[in-house]
């Protein structure tokens, strides 16, 4: 079956979920039943750590941090979400009318078919890599518990899969088992819905991508296009319009997804220092298989959750300045004077680059992803150096 939508089915049914799906009927049910159930979640997971903030605790207060940072970064992300939701709105009718104009013209076609392909390729593999994180990360300390500490294995050492402070007695059955199977489906909702976030962001500049690649191709051809004696600009018309489309796309990506970059930074910055100080005190830790198995897949998985909103922001300048590379490359000297001043504008507009900003401090790039890395990894230092 033939391409027809740059946003896989996968994704679509999880933006369907959360409710920012246009014509989603009950869609505010949706998310408000989510919300309220991660302000709940989120309310016991505070109370873990004021009751374990203490240096003497320091092990269970970095243990149970992520998980309560990673919550409390999903709730911000859904709430900026639902806020803008007229932008989402907004965004998904212009990559319809985009789809449309590409109908008619196979190489249009060709190009976005391409870039769809990779961005469904790149939101399957998203959420199946972060369910499956999710799922060694929950249930890996049980399964290593029963296959090595089966024979000391005592009731009164239950835990649970994410660290909460319930006010009643956790351990008895069927209590124990109920609230296993509870918290399990409530953070794999969790984890999928960080994915389909991720998602979204790839899937836009994936789109806008094929059609700064359209741009680029007719720049190819201009000269074919324009007669050398004439005054008819219709084919560098179509060209500034479409390049002003592009600007208008990215200019919405970007309101959408400021306030989300900041506190994806932020907040990777402390989970990433949390699980990797989580990790050496468990390598001189006689039960350091327990916890290094569901960490190690943890720090993989917020690592590349970094990776994918600073890539996403790379990628969209890159390809934002190859227009003003493809112009400049064009036979531009064989078309009419008046008509090269046009392009000269368009080249000088594409040098500025497009850009994903983290709430309009710094553009997301590779270069921010690194000095994510480097915060986290001098944190690390000082919370071994207190430990």
């Amino acid at each position: 079956m033939a391409v027809t939508s740059t946003v896989s089915p996968s994704l679509k049914i999880g933006l369907r979920l959360l409710g920012v799906w246009p014509g989603v009927p009950l869609s505010t049910f949706y998310w408000l039943t989510f919300m309220s159930s991660i302000l709940i979640l989120q309310y016991f997971q505070y109370q873990y750590i004021f009751e374990h903030f203490k240096i003497s605790e320091l092990p269970n207060l970095v243990d149970g941090l992520p998980a309560t940072l990673d919550y409390t970064l999903t709730f911000l992300k859904l709430a900026s979400l639902w806020i803008h939701r007229r932008v989402i709105h907004q965004i998904l009718n212009a990559m319809d009318n985009d789809w449309c104009e590409c109908i008619g013209v196979d190489q249009y076609l060709q190009v976005m078919r391409v870039k769809a392909n990779i961005s469904h390729f790149c939101s399957n593999a998203m959420l199946s890599f972060n369910a499956v994180a999710g799922v060694l990360y929950l249930l890996g300390e049980y399964a290593i518990r029963f296959l090595y500490l089966a024979e000391n294995y005592n009731d009164t050492l239950r835990q649970l899969p994410i660290k909460v402070q319930l006010p009643f007695e956790i351990n008895r059955s069927p209590t124990f088992e109920l609230l296993v199977i509870v918290l399990f489906i409530h953070v794999m909702l969790n984890v999928c819905t960080v994915a389909v976030i991720n998602a979204l962001i790839l899937t836009l500049v994936f789109h806008v991508s094929g059609q700064i690649d359209i741009i680029c191709q007719e720049f190819r051809i201009i000269c074919t296009k324009i007669p050398i004696h004439g005054s008819s600009t219709s084919t560098l018309g179509i060209l500034i319009e479409r390049h002003n489309k592009v600007i208008l796309f990215s200019d919405n990506v970007e309101k959408l997804f400021s306030f989300i970059a900041l506190m994806q930074i932020v907040w990777n910055t402390l989970v990433i220092c949390c699980l990797g100080f989580i990790i050496m005190i468990s390598v001189h830790n006689d039960t350091s298989v327990i916890v290094l198995v569901k960490t190690i897949f943890a720090y993989t998985a917020i690592m590349i959750e970094a990776f994918i909103i600073c890539f996403a922001g790379e990628y969209l300048c890159l390809k934002s300045k190859s227009i003003a590379d493809a112009a400049y490359e064009s036979l531009w000297y064989d078309i009419p004077p008046d008509h090269v001043k046009i392009i000269l504008f368009m080249i000088m507009r594409s040098q500025r680059g497009l850009a994903i900003t983290a709430g309009r401090i710094t553009n997301l790039s590779l270069e921010a992803f690194a000095s994510i890395m480097k915060a986290s990894v001098s944190y690390i230092s000082v919370l071994h150096a207190m430990y």
